[in-house]
């Protein structure tokens, strides 16, 4: 939809893969013209199109999407390979990408209007001066980011959430940086896709709620708010970390099932579990962060927040 927004009539799809991207630009009604090296997924992209019932408005060639004349068209579209052909092995140098990354980034000031589909793991220094790096995730699961170069920018970075079918984004600069304050009553997980994006200081803003510890994304609020943007949850107690006085407290609250979440920790989930020798019928949340620098466990319950 933002491409058709953009003016965006005709799309060259650099490295179009089987062509799931490729397709649903054409389904939106943009030309696409598709470009993969391997002869094999060119064919097999091809004849998704021929079943999809857009072989005229979806095309495919084989070749270097290095060469391919943008000239042709007012928007390119590329999802750089990082991983090696062959092992399937990850590739960590953007410069060993295909097409390498120094050709991504010089895309976006040949042509308007460019997206390239990142990992979500990207690093932000690579993000083009001026492009929108967008972070997309689905009902809690991180699933793919992008960025939208020259025309198509519109906010330095961007999170959007899918809860079901309902799409809700939180817009900001990326560099801003949540007041610190004690922890709070309720405390808020924020979706990885807002932590991704560097926008928990403007979730915080908009929560009136503030952080623990300068390099923790657990938000602390005097009241519970609905948001799409995280999860609430009510903190009941507060320890310095100790397997002793924790085990002692879930023992009298008769806790025989948690749930542990974790930042800024490095105890392992599962062993704490074992250790922990639960015993009884009742319901925890255990956070396991720093508060202050210091090792900190938070016993919580859920908020069901409407």
């Amino acid at each position: 939809a933002r491409l058709r927004v953009a003016g965006v009539r005709t799309l060259a799809d650099l490295g179009c893969g089987l062509g799931a991207d490729a397709l649903a630009a054409a389904r939106a009604g943009i030309r696409v013209y598709g470009v993969e090296a391997d002869p094999v997924t060119a064919a097999m992209a091809a004849a998704n199109a021929e079943a999809a019932g857009l072989a005229e408005q979806f095309t495919v060639e084989r070749g270097d999407a290095t060469a391919f004349d943008v000239t042709r068209v007012d928007g390119v579209f590329v999802d750089p390979a990082r991983r090696r052909a062959g092992t399937g092995r990850r590739i960590f140098d953007p410069n060993a990408y295909s097409p390498p990354w120094d050709f991504v980034t010089g895309l976006a000031e040949r042509v308007p209007n460019t997206v390239v589909k990142v990992a979500p793991g990207i690093d932000h220094a690579l993000v083009p001066a001026g492009a929108e790096a967008e972070w997309v995730s689905v009902d809690g699961d991180l699933v793919e980011a992008a960025l939208w170069c020259g025309r198509l920018a519109e906010v330095p970075r961007r999170a959007t959430v899918l809860r079901g079918d309902t799409p809700h984004t939180l817009t900001g600069a990326g560099d801003a940086e949540a007041t610190v304050g004690p922890v709070r009553p309720y405390l808020y997980d924020p979706d990885p896709a807002v932590v991704r994006a560097h926008l928990v200081a403007e979730l915080a803003d908009a929560l009136g709620a503030t952080i623990a510890d300068p390099s923790i994304a657990y938000l602390y609020a005097d009241s519970p708010a609905a948001t799409p943007f995280g999860r609430c949850l009510e903190v009941t107690d507060v320890l310095p970390f100790s397997l002793k006085r924790l085990r002692a407290l879930l023992r009298e609250r008769r806790v025989g099932r948690v749930e542990i979440l974790k930042r800024g920790s490095a105890l392992e989930p599962e062993k704490l579990r074992r250790d922990l020798r639960l015993a009884g019928d009742e319901p925890a949340s255990l956070v396991l962060t720093r508060v202050a620098g210091a090792p900190t466990v938070l016993v919580c319950r859920p908020v069901p927040v409407a």
